[in-house]
């Protein structure tokens, strides 16, 4: 049976969860680094350690990460010297990927990153299409470009077989640095905010997630190529803006909103399941001209936001064909900022305690909800009362998300 987790981080860079079947915060002892922020998914949390560095903890699970390499090699027939790798200039490669446009020698493949692992060597893959081949793994064909078949022919004047090497992601359950690298070298700036969602966009590939990323520069960068057999993704794509951003927050689905430094808000649009990352941007005013957005948070359906007076407001008129909604609704009760996860449910930490509350009466019917309620539950290691104190340390809380346990 899978529970939810709420992630959250306290002042001193510690960070915590708290299970739907648990009675107190859980500090993460694996952490070595302070972290700003976390935001969780069901797979893995991601964090901003106070080095401005991303990290990825990736919940272990009974079925590893693996990913099969494939190469494939290829020879041609010719009188003198039987099959052998000595092709025709026109030909593919010796070895190559199964088009014959890219040329992939064994030692061409390399691991990602220090967090994976080879599981063993190579090894020739002795089935083509269920059936065993013959010993040697070679399928032939009348020439490269036509169809192979397992049994050689009078007429058979190419072959080719298939290498394959397994490779299983290692660090999970742990916090692993992600590179902060663009498609044009190094990023110019550290990251400052952070939000993960978007695994409602697609089921292909399987575990597809989108990652979003604000810099201290106001620059916000999408991470491309998050799926389950690539978890830390493949580099940053910058997104243009039409003003410098100061946080940003990613739905399950395709709602992201952004903060501006004056204090509008910005809502992405066009994102589709080609299209993830979205094309444009429609600025939103201020739910309060005279006391700008300081944070936003997104859900599947709703969009919940916090201005510099501390005021909480709610934004009626969310759904999929109208992401920026119609109006703004102002809320009971003062946070410094609120975070949206699982049915649209709704936390916050209060101004005043700093204590974690969440949102009373949340239903698909009234997405606002009725009334705030504190989380009463001390922490790891805490031996003071079952109180709001117990937790008035914690500065930033992150999304309720389901971790399999």
């Amino acid at each position: 049976m899978s529970v939810s987790l709420l992630w959250a981080v306290d002042v001193y860079g510690r960070v915590y969860s708290l299970s739907t079947g648990g009675q107190q915060w859980e500090q993460c002892h694996d952490a070595v680094l302070e972290f700003k922020r976390v935001t969780a998914v069901q797979q893995c949390c991601w964090g901003i350690a106070c080095d401005h560095h991303i990290y990825l903890n990736v919940h272990s699970s009974d079925v590893p990460i693996r990913y099969q390499e494939e190469t494939y090699e290829n020879q041609r027939w010719n009188p003198k010297d039987n099959f052998s790798d000595h092709l025709l200039p026109s030909d593919r490669w010796h070895w190559s990927d199964i088009t014959g446009l890219e040329h992939q020698p064994l030692d061409s493949f390399l691991l990602p990153s220090t967090n994976w692992e080879w599981e063993g060597d190579w090894y020739i893959d002795e089935n083509f299409g269920g059936e065993p081949t013959e010993k040697g793994g070679w399928t032939y064909a009348l020439d490269f470009p036509a169809t192979y078949i397992k049994d050689k022919k009078w007429n058979s004047c190419v072959r080719r077989r298939r290498w394959i090497r397994y490779r299983r992601y290692k660090a999970t359950d742990t916090w692993a640095k992600i590179p902060s690298e663009g498609h044009s070298g190094p990023l110019p700036d550290p990251f400052n905010d952070i939000s993960c969602g978007g695994w409602e966009i697609s089921e292909e590939p399987r575990g597809r997630l989108s990652l979003w990323a604000v810099s201290l520069q106001g620059k916000v960068w999408f991470r491309e190529g998050i799926h389950h057999h690539s978890p830390e993704g493949e580099g940053w794509e910058e997104v243009s803006l039409p003003g410098e951003v100061v946080q940003i927050s990613c739905g399950p689905g395709d709602l992201v909103w952004a903060v501006l430094w004056e204090g509008q808000l910005i809502v992405r649009e066009g994102i589709t399941r080609d299209c993830p990352q979205g094309s444009s941007w429609v600025v939103v005013d201020s739910p309060n001209p005279e006391a700008g957005a300081i944070h936003v948070a997104v859900g599947d359906n709703v969009v919940w936001a916090v201005t510099k007076d501390n005021k909480v407001w709610f934004r009626r008129g969310i759904n999929s064909h109208n992401p920026c909604g119609s109006g703004w609704i102002g809320m009971v009760g003062e946070m410094v900022m609120v975070n949206v996860g699982l049915n649209d449910q709704v936390w916050g930490i209060s101004c005043v305690d700093r204590a974690v509350y969440f949102r009373q009466g949340v239903t698909s019917s009234e997405l606002s909800g009725k009334a705030w309620k504190a989380v009463n539950v001390p922490r790891d290691g805490d031996i003071r009362s079952h109180s709001s104190a117990s937790i008035s340390s914690l500065h930033s809380v992150c999304l309720l998300f389901p971790c399999c346990c």
